[in-house]
């Protein structure tokens, strides 16, 4: 039994609401440590150990995700977030050829030309306005490129610097899901709390998965891409008439939770990444003299060298820590016999949650942890990282229902941060500081983060 801080039970659904649960979890685990009853009903965990008892269980039943985040859509279809256990398993088949080291080598033209066009139209937006919204940028980029993977066409915002409607719905509909699930779980003001104030956002959410729905009908009209591109579809296709392919309402929700997990968490972790760098001089010289010393051409970039940069990968990883794309946790349900987690019997249908931003800045898992120190990657051993508990880093998730597309996401935050570095200097311009203080719904509600370019001189 655990007897740990309880705090009150609409305390957590208040800080869903006002976007603060993740600086709230940071400030109830420094005051109780690494287990604390957030809820009536649920424990909130930052030990490494967790990882392991909560989403690795192997030859185990799996515990499932919280229904109210993570339930069927409106039109009873799962994708790969939601999917129950042989749901996935299927999913997880067919869509892990269009993710693997073979179809990023195929895609990586795809990718180093959007990079090319994102480094092109910063360069064009600072000389029209003296300055660019690095936020906006990488958004462009990250969303573009996966509109080509998803639908087998790009957004076209890169080329008009400009986000499409569709997208500034995608923002909303991330609030959505957050208010529905926080509160139908009020007893009897629940529903009568979401119809009043979530249906304008349940009208965007609604939109958006419209919007996903013509464009993967349209990609769909064609097995192959007529251009020959290698986007997703290109790979499930190929396994879709063996009985076990996905419907075309998965196809749809899939398609609609790739342009959300795959775009906004990438352009988020780079936005951070960016920031830190201009409030860190000597790291941000480290990584351009790396960069710029390992490519003599920008055509020399590309995904080999890339993974083997020590320096800007420690930075990425310590930007991925410090600045995890979300504040929230990662919630399953404990099965009814119960489960032993983090070496103490949990009672089933207790919901447990393995929360990454309190876990990433608690001193207990890393020396001086709100500190932007890329070393901490590269000087395992030497103090003060060596007792530095890594194996609680796991950003892309842990176990069978990881981040499908790490892979991808890795290759486009090495590709788009080194493309803007190896082109430009930059400096922050005045008034960001604090930028990271965010609300997060599901992922973080950023605001502009302007910085001066200087085009390198060779």
């Amino acid at each position: 039994m655990y007897i740990q801080h309880t705090i009150a039970p609409l305390t957590k659904q208040w800080s869903w609401i006002t976007g603060n649960i993740g600086h709230a979890g940071v400030e109830l685990h420094e005051n109780y440590g690494a287990v604390v009853r957030i809820a009536p009903n649920e424990l909130s965990y930052i030990e490494p150990q967790a990882w392991r008892d909560i989403f690795g269980r192997p030859g185990r039943r799996e515990m499932i995700k919280d229904q109210a985040f993570f339930g069927q859509t409106q039109d009873g279809a799962y994708n790969l977030v939601t999917a129950p256990y042989d749901d996935h398993a299927r999913m997880r088949k067919l869509f892990s050829p269009a993710f693997s080291n073979t179809a990023l080598v195929a895609q990586e033209p795809l990718l180093a030309q959007y990079a090319v066009q994102m480094a092109t139209k910063m360069g064009e937006a600072q000389s029209r306005d003296g300055h660019v919204d690095v936020v906006d940028f990488f958004n462009f980029a990250t969303f573009d490129i996966m509109a080509e993977l998803a639908f087998g066409e790009p957004l076209g915002m890169l080329e008009k610097t400009d986000y499409v409607p569709w997208v500034r719905i995608i923002f909303d509909g991330l609030k959505y899901v957050v208010f529905r699930a926080v509160l139908l779980g009020v007893p009897l003001l629940g529903p009568l709390l979401n119809w009043a104030t979530a249906s304008t956002l349940k009208k965007k959410a609604e939109e958006h998965a419209m919007f996903a729905r013509n464009l993967v009908d349209k990609r769909l009209s064609y097995t192959d891409h007529p251009s020959g591109k290698p986007d997703l579809w290109s790979f499930v296709l190929k396994h879709s008439d063996d009985g076990k392919g996905l419907t075309k309402n998965e196809m749809y929700n899939n398609a609609s939770t790739f342009m959300v997990a795959g775009t906004e968490t990438t352009a988020t972790t780079l936005s951070g990444v960016v920031y830190y760098l201009g409030r860190n001089l000597k790291i941000y010289k480290n990584l351009v003299a790396e960069i710029r010393s390992t490519f003599k051409t920008s055509d020399e970039i590309a995904l080999g060298p890339l993974s083997e940069m020590v320096y800007l990968n420690a930075v990425l990883k310590e930007g991925l820590r410090l600045y995890v794309p979300g504040g929230g946790g990662m919630t399953r349900i404990v099965p009814p016999e119960g489960a032993e987690i983090c070496g103490q019997f949990v009672t089933g249908g207790t919901a447990v949650t393995m929360n990454h931003y309190p876990a990433y800045r608690h001193e207990s898992n890393f020396a001086r942890p709100r500190e932007f120190l890329p070393e901490r990657w590269i000087n395992t051993d030497d103090a003060p990282f060596a007792k530095d508990r890594r194996d609680v880093y796991e950003p892309f998730s842990y176990g069978p229902r990881n981040c499908i597309g790490k892979n991808l996401a890795w290759l486009e935050l090495r590709l788009l941060l080194t493309m803007m570095l190896w082109h430009y200097d930059f400096e922050l311009l005045p008034g960001n500081a604090g930028w990271t203080n965010q609300k997060s719904y599901l992922t973080w509600e950023k605001g502009p983060l302007l910085a001066k370019l200087y085009a390198v001189k060779r």
